[in-house]
């Protein structure tokens, strides 16, 4: 677990560092917080839902989410609102994760950044690092935006693009406002020098955040 948590830090700290570098180099002073958005659940859930319709593993993970309300209201509950990166508050769960019979097989978790006006899905988690050939491996993100209806099921296939250990989508069209997310599939992981030393990881609880566009 100490592993994982010091995988979350660091994305986290990159991304705090980020923010902090873009108010330098524009001269701008954080705003004031706004007042905390509020979000009609039933209707998050629901976008997910129609989403994913016609995607039999995208279907698949959305109901294993919808089945566990504490964690969908948990990811649905309070928009992240911290920018340029937003970490989804429900991690994934997946065959290679670590963790005990308490805690499960924590494995990692979504993120949405919006670094240079490109808003992006992204995902972070271990073991080794996210390896640069997926061929055999498929992470995609489902999505729905609360403030127009937009949805879609996108691929995590851009490698270290934005943020170092973070496979993200290419930039998206979602629209301002609130945009619910969750991470579902697999992915290869580099666990050592060799070729070879790759392990494919297979997601069983998808990491779920509900995030400002």
């Amino acid at each position: 677990m100490k592993q994982r948590f010091t995988v979350r830090r660091r994305i986290a700290v990159a991304l705090t560092s980020a923010a902090a570098a873009t108010t330098i180099f524009t001269g701008t002073a954080a705003a004031a917080p706004a007042a905390q958005p509020t979000a009609d659940l039933g209707a998050a859930a629901s976008g997910l839902r129609a989403a994913a319709a016609g995607n039999a593993d995208a279907e698949a993970a959305i109901e294993r989410l919808i089945a566990s309300p504490q964690d969908v209201a948990k990811g649905l509950g309070k928009p992240v609102l911290t920018l340029p990166g937003q970490i989804f508050p429900v991690p994934a769960y997946s065959d290679t994760g670590q963790g005990g019979e308490v805690l499960g097989q924590l494995y990692g978790s979504g993120v949405a950044t919006n670094m240079n006006n490109e808003f992006r899905f992204g995902f972070f988690g271990g073991p080794g690092s996210i390896a640069d050939n997926q061929t055999g491996a498929e992470l995609n993100v489902v999505w729905y935006s609360l403030a127009n209806g937009t949805s879609g099921i996108t691929r995590l296939d851009q490698n270290n693009k934005v943020v170092p250990t973070v496979i993200s989508t290419a930039p998206l069209n979602v629209g301002k406002g609130m945009v619910v997310g969750a991470v579902y599939g697999s992915l290869w992981h580099k666990v050592g020098p060799k070729a070879e030393d790759v392990v494919k990881s297979t997601i069983w609880m998808p990491s779920m955040g509900m995030v400002m566009s």
